[in-house]
């Protein structure tokens, strides 16, 4: 599980707005490579982790429309795609901008 510090850092990397709307109410983790079922934690790099509100969370993960939509954005990521991470950027649709994420809770624009 991921702790309040932790969650913070991505906060203030993504602007404290959800990736997919903006809205700043409901924020969670979003793995953008699932670890399926509380799995492997070295998918918690900060390149894995997007800031998403709990409504389009909850949509990526049982909403087919969703989940494609959101392999284009690069929001969600096949498991074979976990090597890609640093170079598959993130599009966020509050400022309409693509970023690369890095691993110290970073990102620039793509």
């Amino acid at each position: 599980m991921m702790t309040a510090k932790e969650f913070s850092k991505y906060l203030d990397r993504d602007g404290a707005r959800c990736y997919h709307c903006g809205t700043t109410e409901g924020l969670v983790p979003q793995h953008r490579v699932g670890r399926g079922m509380g799995g492997s934690k070295l998918l918690n790099m900060p390149s894995n982790v997007i800031t998403f509100c709990s409504i389009q969370n909850g949509l990526l993960e049982s909403s087919g429309p969703a989940a494609d939509e959101a392999r284009a954005m690069g929001w969600k990521l096949q498991r074979w795609e976990a090597d890609y991470l640093l170079v598959r950027p993130v599009y966020d649709r509050a400022s309409n901008s693509w970023f690369f994420l890095n691993d110290s809770y970073g990102r620039t624009v793509a």
